[in-house]
This record gives structure tokens, sequence and C-alpha cells, in this order.
């Protein structure tokens, strides 16, 4: 009969990549990062870079300005990501990137589920959110996040996931078919 400290040995391992998780999603996005994620032009539906931080943002249900409104659409898509993490749901993941955008964040989840690992209770913590553009159907933001929580989960052992660094990143993120899907990260 192996130790507690013996069974836990693998998913420890796993810590290096929980690190790893959302920079090695954002990494594969990059690659794809279209040219259209500069700044606005003068013919935009753009808005000021205002920057709120979470703490700043005003209660559920009430008017709020383009960032609030960009920090829920933020925020539904990290919730709708951690939910399909939770799952081991590929096809989850997938739909919540256009085209191929989020290649290598499923790439990432099939890894994790080919030794038998669901990531629970993965929590994104934006540190701060500017809006760069706004049109009906596409915002483009500048985010700085980092993974602020995550347990790795194999056959009933549980492991916590470390935070990592604050990272800085221009998303583009657009409706198709009434859902926001994230179309590029830079």
């Amino acid at each position: 009969m192996q130790s507690r400290h013996a069974r836990r040995r693998p998913v420890r391992g796993l810590l290096v990549l929980g690190l790893l998780l959302p920079v090695a999603a954002a990494a594969g996005l990059l690659l794809r990062a279209p040219a259209n994620l500069d700044p606005p032009d003068d013919t935009a539906d753009a808005v000021s870079p205002d920057v709120v931080s979470p703490a700043a943002a005003p209660a559920a249900g009430t008017v709020a300005g383009p960032v609030a409104r960009a920090a829920a659409v933020l925020r539904s898509w990290d919730e709708a990501r951690a939910a399909a993490w939770a799952r081991g749901s590929v096809r989850a993941l997938r739909r919540l990137y256009a085209e191929r955008a989020g290649a290598s964040d499923v790439r990432l989840l099939e890894s994790y589920l080919d030794r038998g690992l669901r990531v629970e209770r993965m929590r994104t913590q934006v540190l701060a959110l500017a809006v760069l553009a706004h049109r009906p159907g596409e915002w483009r933001l500048r985010v700085t996040d980092r993974l602020a929580s995550g347990t790795a989960v194999r056959a009933g052992d549980r492991q916590r996931l470390p935070r990592d660094q604050a990272t800085t990143r221009m998303l583009c993120l657009v409706s198709v078919d009434g859902a926001w899907r994230i179309a590029a990260v830079r």
C-alpha cells in the first residue's frame, strides 16, 4: 500500500502545469492574433481607454458604462471556461473560441484528460481592464489578469494549483450566434 505522500507525487508535478495553464493558452492564441487588434481608428465606435479594477465595477443590475459591460462579458466567458475545464469538456471549451483561436487551450485540456486529471474551481482574477474599442458584436480589451485558484483532481486526490503571475493581454471578443467568443489574444 502506498503512503499518502507517494500517491500525491504525480499530482504535485502538475503545479508547474498549473502555472503554465493561462500562459500556454495565450501563447497559442498569440500565433493567430490578427492585425485588427491595433488601437481603434476614427471609423470605430471607440470609447476612451477607461480602466477599472473589479472592485470599482458597478453592482449587477445597475446601469453601467462600457468598462463594466466589458467586465461582465469577460467574467461570464471566464466562468464558462472554468466550467468546461471542470467537466473536462473539450467540445464546450472549443465553443468559447472563434475559429481555431483556442487551439492551445484545447490541447492543454486534452493533455490533462489524457492523464486522468480535471481542474476544478478555476478562477481568473482580473486586475485591470481597459476598453480599447467596442462595436456591436465586438469588444477589444486590454486585460491584466492571473489564475487566482484552481484544483487539479485525479481519482479523488486533490492538489491546489499555485497562482500565476499577472499577465497583460489584448483580447478581441466577438459575438457568434449570440455567444461571446475569443477571436484573438496578443
